[in-house]
């Protein structure tokens, strides 16, 4: 460790239900040489507690349609213990707890540990109380920033099985050292920086955790940027809208999350019908040697995920137009020696628009007004809202007028 950082967040009173701006506090600055052994000190559950460690990369369309950026530790039954994995602050709780019928919990909780390195679980079952005590009951669907120190070793929460929710505890880690190998890694946000929390872990506890990880193939903690400029590998989003608006314009050409060399499809949407929402084992080229140069390529397809398509059989024809273009439709059964039609769709690897990054907030914005009641906060909301429709529609005019 090489002194500290400083780092100013945000605070919530306890039991006053407002937020303030803390104090500096202190983060501790490690060297990039010693990250990956001093990080986590910490596995977050006892060893009865599950029975497999899912790595990065599993596909649950349409959410998870392209490689999941965090790992799954799948639970045994019984209720258990989930501890922080090392020193740090925690910053951000949110409950996401949507079922308010049933008794189904799910909280978020993210750690800050050093000046580049974060860690977060999903999924939780419950908070400590100890917790609680300090950010208050958090109401579902709200989330509060904290800033609350946590020592490795320290129970944060509970993990269980949820009726009709999770059987998986998340965790997941951010190194804004690392920077992932996608095509356009500013839409990504923290998941262009997501890394392996096993490989984090001190060198004996790491060891343990892999025993408890079933893949075939490098990376050991699984991979999610599968980008190559020019090929047909990786992540794929509908062309004309904005990346993260739709799952069900996602669309991707990766690897199973249990063997590095098995190509499956990812399909967010029924948009590519008769090919629905799903998870598909592919045979065909290898997604990495596939460039414009291939011209049409053929891929037979045999669904795996979930029930409703395993088993089922399509094909799936794709042409690499350019660099970060390709045109995709499906067909019924497995067939050869087919030709686009009308129904083809195209898709491209995404990128960021001013313009949609107005709209974006100025949404994000008007639906933060249904969950506070206090005058002074709409009137805030309002006035975000009033001005990102202003960029808006200043960015769309400028656009017009140098069309002209």
């Amino acid at each position: 460790m090489a002194g500290v950082m400083l780092v100013q967040v945000a605070a919530c009173l306890e039991g006053a239900g407002r937020e303030v701006i803390a104090p500096y506090v202190m983060i501790p600055k490690w060297e990039p040489s010693t990250t990956k052994t001093t990080v986590f000190n910490c596995i977050p559950l006892e060893d009865d507690a599950y029975y497999e460690i899912i790595p990065l990369g599993n596909l649950n369309p349409p959410g998870h349609t392209f490689p999941s950026d965090h790992v799954y530790f799948v639970l045994n039954d019984g209720v258990y213990d989930v501890r922080a994995p090392a020193d740090g602050f925690i910053i951000h709780v949110r409950n996401c707890t949507f079922n308010k019928e049933g008794p189904y919990q799910d909280y978020s909780i993210y750690i800050i540990h050093t000046n580049t390195i974060k860690s977060y679980f999903h999924h939780l079952s419950g908070l400590a109380d100890w917790i609680v005590k300090k950010t208050g009951e958090i109401e579902v669907g709200s989330e509060v920033n904290v800033n609350i120190p946590v020592k490795a070793g320290d129970v944060i929460g509970i993990a269980k099985k949820q009726p009709g929710g999770s059987v998986c505890l998340d965790w997941g880690a951010v190194d804004y050292d690392v920077t992932l190998s996608f095509i356009h890694p500013e839409i990504y946000s923290d998941t262009a920086h997501a890394v392996c929390p096993l490989d984090y872990l001190n060198e004996d506890l790491r060891e343990k955790a892999y025993l408890k990880v079933n893949r075939v193939g490098e990376p050991r903690g699984g991979k999610i940027d599968y980008d190559i400029l020019g090929r047909l590998s990786g992540n794929w989003f509908l062309e004309g809208v904005y990346p993260w608006w739709y799952w069900s314009t996602h669309l991707a050409f990766v690897y199973y999350v249990y063997n590095a060399s098995q190509m499956v499809v990812s399909v967010g949407g029924d948009l590519l019908s008769p090919l629905t929402v799903g998870v598909y084992n592919a045979t065909g080229p290898d997604f990495r040697e596939v460039s414009a140069e291939s011209g049409v390529v053929t891929y037979h397809l045999v669904g795996y995920y979930p029930d409703s398509v395993r088993g089922k059989n399509y094909t799936l024809i794709v042409q690499v137009v350019d660099d970060e273009k390709i045109r995709v439709e499906s067909f019924e059964g497995h067939q050869d020696g087919l030709s686009f039609t009308n129904k083809s769709l195209f898709y491209t690897r995404g990128h960021y628009s001013p313009a949609y990054g107005y709209l974006t907030w100025f949404l994000i914005g008007f639906s933060s007004i249904l969950y506070y009641s206090q005058q002074q906060t709409r009137n805030l909301y309002l006035a975000a809202c009033g001005t990102a429709t202003i960029l808006i529609t200043a960015v769309f005019a400028a656009f017009k007028w140098r069309k002209r």
